[in-house]
């Protein structure tokens, strides 16, 4: 699989995009003081000998920053969940694309651009796939903001689950880090631990505080404070009245700023990944934060999230998005500078 990168440079900011899976990053940040900032995770493996990136899945060979993910989820229907997560799924149609976070984030997008300071590209899905195309572009305005824009093209309506993938670096040590989400509403951890023997949160819960969580050993865990102390993988969904998320960074003194548009994508992913996997290519090497906007049953694809008998569509948290023909999803991610006490 071919990992060429576009270069773009726009006023104070300049970043890469790569053809492989349409992924953003590094992309660097001039703040007004002339200091450079890089906010977004990139996978320290991508230098590994070709022979071991062969193994794993082309989404995995050039991890990094943000991408679109349609569908979003696994494609393989899970079924090891609480029972009240296996009801009604008989009845819910597939669909055929065997990629984990859909077709796209796999393979390589053609580079459409015809500016050096603007990103245009673009994925034609197979034949056999609802989806036809997808389009994508990213451009900066003058307040050190990425604005993103992706229009998803289907030949007859359809419902899907879809969803932003996004993944940005944290500091080393515990509590450098700050999630802020003021419309928070409740927070829903993974139906089951999202790695066996490694995963420290209680799955299955609902709760009303972030600060909050329960975990398996009975005591609780604040996930706005990061990264986490133990090794661990989680992912909790989280319900909100507004699309923005904020992710500050006191070793490097600058927040990021995430916003979208909440009817599209109601909820919000958060994917800790906390040096939990110890297999390759992971190998307890990978700290990161996915801060992910999603119509989507958490990562647990087609099916689960077309069921309209899950426990999530049960309580009226939309799960899938119905595509029309041409719909376009804006978004956008903006940099800003902190004092030691978060304060812009």
């Amino acid at each position: 699989m071919s990992s060429k990168a576009i270069h773009f440079r726009s006023g104070r900011v300049s970043g890469d995009v790569s053809l492989l899976g349409g992924m953003l990053g590094p992309v660097e940040f001039l703040l007004p003081n002339n200091r450079a900032v890089q906010p977004f995770s990139v996978a320290p493996w991508i230098q590994d000998p070709k022979a071991l990136l062969d193994t794993i899945p082309p989404i995995l060979q050039n991890m990094r920053g943000e991408w679109p993910c349609v569908p979003f989820g696994v494609p393989e229907l899970r079924t090891d969940l609480p029972t009240e997560w296996l009801q009604g799924l008989d009845s819910v149609e597939s669909i055929n694309d065997v990629f984990m976070h859909g077709f796209s984030a796999n393979h390589v997008w053609t580079d459409l651009s015809t500016s050096s300071q603007e990103v245009a590209l673009a994925i034609n899905y197979p034949p056999d796939h609802p989806v036809r195309k997808l389009s994508r572009t990213i451009s900066v305005s003058n307040n050190n903001q990425l604005d993103f824009d992706l229009v998803i093209e289907t030949d007859e309506p359809v419902e899907l689950p879809i969803g932003i993938h996004t993944v940005f670096k944290l500091p080393n040590k515990p509590g450098r880090g700050k999630l802020i989400i003021d419309s928070f509403k409740k927070a829903h951890t993974f139906p089951v631990s999202v790695e066996a023997n490694t995963s420290v949160l209680e799955p299955n819960q609902q709760v009303g505080d972030l600060k909050r969580i329960l975990r398996l050993d009975g005591r609780s865990v604040d996930l706005t404070s990061l990264p986490l102390a133990d090794d661990t993988e989680e992912l909790v969904l989280l319900e909100l009245s507004e699309g923005t998320v904020k992710l500050q960074n006191y070793d490097e003194l600058y927040e990021v700023v995430f916003t979208w548009d909440i009817k599209q994508f109601p909820s919000c992913l958060l994917w800790i990944s906390n040096c939990g996997r110890e297999f390759y290519p992971w190998n307890k090497r990978f700290q990161a934060i996915g801060i992910e906007p999603i119509a989507a049953a958490f990562d647990l694809g087609v099916i689960h999230s077309r069921n309209v008998s899950s426990p999530l569509q049960k309580m009226a948290i939309k799960t899938s998005c119905s595509l029309t023909g041409h719909d376009r999803f804006s978004y956008q991610i903006a940099v800003n500078s902190i004092d030691a006490q978060g304060r812009p």
